[in-house]
């Protein structure tokens, strides 16, 4: 029997239910097995975790400085690790991976891949083997990704192809549109592209960086290109799939059919917002196995994940960034000014520095807005100050933080994040901060390097039953002077906190159900941004909608950057002059900034970088304003298409 033939024989095989069945259901026990046992099992024990706060419980409490009995500090810190380790306990990973790998050989069975793939997949691996024996490692590994990639995204395009398949003209549409996709040009174009970066970006990481940069990096970048280049595919493609068959008159075919004109815009917009997910989706699972496959990395300071290399320390502080500051879903708090930018002193110092300003220059009258930017700058001047504490005059400051209750009543641990400039932050200048809370805990943190954050654990019983926390920060180091007093050894210099420089955060959770939370709510954003590019399409040739399209991405993608600059723009010359161009654009941008702040206001990118939570209620709100308007759209690009003489094309 020749090759061919039993290619055939087999391509018989694989097509016959019965096979089909009885591989789906080996397929799903298999699955079901490693997912039971990913969740069920700890391969990270905590026993010694365990162990340590029992013994710390055990020993007798902590005396403060003004006499009280107070929980040791170093019960906080062992209570975090454990969680720490919980969370990043790698059965969670091992069910996910269980589940999806499940799910993509069912669908390749049932597609009748089963001949393709498995091909495919060892192309894949030889290509990578081959490269590493020949010293071609980064041009194998890209290869091995790309196409393992590739292989993930026509699966879900040949499943979401037969999820398509229902009998109804918007479906059917829609199917049409993902067969364009690996038809067309400008689509191709940016999948490989997408597909390329996400398999290079492992490779450019500089394994001599902390291991905390280096996935927070790799979170950033990979999750910001794949949205980048996906949104730039929905612009060009969701305008090319209606411009495009309207100049070729393929649109007649489907329009002398009974297709309503809002069943051929929704079809559209499902094509091109499922191309989304299903490109979406296989970022996600690329993105996600690989941040798994570097959290289990060593960190600074550890012989193996978890392991530090100095048996007296738990933790390290790189793995304690890492896992508080990037792999978490935290709940930050930055302290709260005792005064706020509509305090009246701001506007009689506002008024006294106008009465300054018309001794020199009598015609000297600002309007609103530069009040309003006057004010701004005192605010952020006192801010400064208040941020500031000089070893002198002041010596420590009182900071306060609201809205711990939830972390008091879970007895949750909280992380601090401090960092101060000094001296032009010299590297090799130290200082040393001491805190100290109204219980008495006192927290002298280690030397503390200038320009940089440091991280440090606190326990929750220093937060009042209102959820308040409030420190003094004394710049410099308390010294006990043996009578039940202490002294304080001062810095040199005034140690000047950044606006971000100090934040309290409890952790609620694990980064992994914040990870599909971000990426979910990346895909309400291009569902929006794919209905912009069908309605302009209605009504305008390819270039211009693309223009329209890509011109509202790059408004929404930029307003917060234009509201946190606009005063500086201002609205006179250098010379103090009034200009009209500069009023115009300044006016034009804030309306502009404000319209899209719902859409700017979410940052998905950027929260799951930073580890910050992205909870439910801000997903139900930007899904709910976004939809409106994604209606809105919908609606007016139905009208108009209604209208729309299709016989006649304004292209060349």
């Amino acid at each position: 029997m020749s090759l061919r033939e039993q290619v055939s024989k087999l391509d018989r095989v694989q097509r016959h239910r019965g096979f089909k069945i009885a591989a789906s259901v080996v397929i799903g026990i298999i699955s079901l097995v490693l997912l039971g046992y990913g969740l069920l099992s700890v391969e990270q024990s905590t026993t010694r975790y365990d162990e340590q706060i029992s013994r710390l419980q055990a020993q007798p409490t902590v005396e403060s400085v003004t006499g009280e009995q107070i929980e040791n500090p170093a019960i906080a810190q062992a209570r975090q690790i454990k969680q720490i380790v919980l969370n990043a306990d790698p059965g969670d990973l091992i069910a996910v991976s269980a589940l999806v790998a499940g799910i993509v050989l069912i669908l390749v069975v049932w597609l009748n891949l089963g001949l393709v793939y498995p091909f495919l997949a060892g192309l894949g691996i030889g290509i990578y083997v081959l490269g590493r024996l020949l010293g071609f490692e980064l041009t194998g590994s890209i290869l091995f990704g790309m196409i393992t990639l590739t292989l993930v995204f026509m699966v879900l395009m040949r499943g979401s192809s037969l999820a398509l398949s229902v009998a109804h003209p918007v479906f059917a549409i829609a199917r049409n549109v993902l067969a364009e996709a690996v038809r067309m040009k400008i689509s191709l174009v940016f999948i490989v592209l997408l597909f390329f970066v996400l398999a290079a970006l492992p490779m450019l990481l500089n394994d001599n960086e902390s291991l905390r940069y280096r996935v927070q990096s790799f979170l950033e970048y990979a999750t910001g290109f794949t949205f980048l280049f996906v949104a730039m595919l929905v612009v060009f493609f969701g305008a090319a799939t209606v411009s495009y068959e309207q100049r070729e008159k393929v649109i007649w075919q489907t329009m002398t059919k009974p297709v309503a004109a809002w069943q051929y815009v929704l079809g559209k917009w499902l094509g091109v917002v499922s191309l989304a997910a299903i490109l979406l989706c296989v970022s996600a699972i690329g993105v996600f196995e690989f941040t798994e496959y570097l959290r289990w990395q060593p960190a600074q300071g550890e012989r193996s994940a978890f392991v530090p290399l100095n048996e007296d320390e738990n933790i390290t502080e790189d793995r304690l960034k890492l896992e508080t500051q990037v792999l978490a879903s935290r709940v930050a708090m930055l302290p709260v000014m005792p005064f706020s930018i509509d305090d009246p002193r701001f506007d009689q110092a506002m008024e006294q520095h106008i009465e300054n300003e018309r001794r020199t220059n009598p015609d000297y009258s600002p309007d609103s807005a530069e009040r309003r930017a006057i004010r701004s700058k005192m605010y952020m001047d006192e801010r400064a100050q208040y941020l500031s504490i000089d070893p002198n005059a002041e010596q420590y400051e009182t900071y306060t933080f609201e809205g711990l209750g939830e972390a008091k009543r879970q007895n949750l641990p909280l992380t601090l994040r401090y960092k101060i400039n000094a001296e032009g932050n010299r590297p090799d200048a130290t200082y040393l901060l001491t805190f100290v809370f109204p219980d008495g805990t006192i927290l002298p943190p280690r030397r503390t390097g200038l320009g940089f954050s440091h991280y440090m654990t606190i326990p929750s019983h220093v937060v009042d039953n209102e959820g308040v926390l409030a420190f003094q920060l004394y710049n410099g180091q308390l010294v006990p002077d043996g009578q039940g007093y202490y002294g304080l050894q001062t810095n040199v210099n005034t140690a000047t906190i950044p606006p971000d420089g100090l934040e309290i955060s409890y952790s609620v959770g694990s980064y992994r159900m914040n990870f599909v939370r971000v990426y979910f709510v990346l895909w309400v954003k291009l569902a929006l941004l794919a209905m912009l590019a069908v309605w302009a399409s209605t009504f305008a040739s390819f270039p211009v909608a693309c223009l329209m399209a890509g011109g509202v991405f790059f408004m929404g993608e930029t307003a917060g950057f234009v509201q946190s600059s606009l005063p500086g723009w201002g609205k006179t010359t250098i010379d103090g002059d009034p200009s009209l161009y500069r009023t115009v654009i300044y006016y034009f941008a804030d309306f502009v900034s404000r319209l899209f702040s719902a859409y700017n206001n979410l940052r998905p990118a950027k929260r799951l970088a930073q580890g910050e939570l992205l909870s439910w209620g801000r997903v139900a709100g930007g899904v709910f304003s976004l939809g409106v308007v994604t209606i809105i759209f919908y609606a007016i690009g139905v009208l108009i298409f209604r209208r729309r003489q299709l016989a006649i094309y304004s292209g060349n």
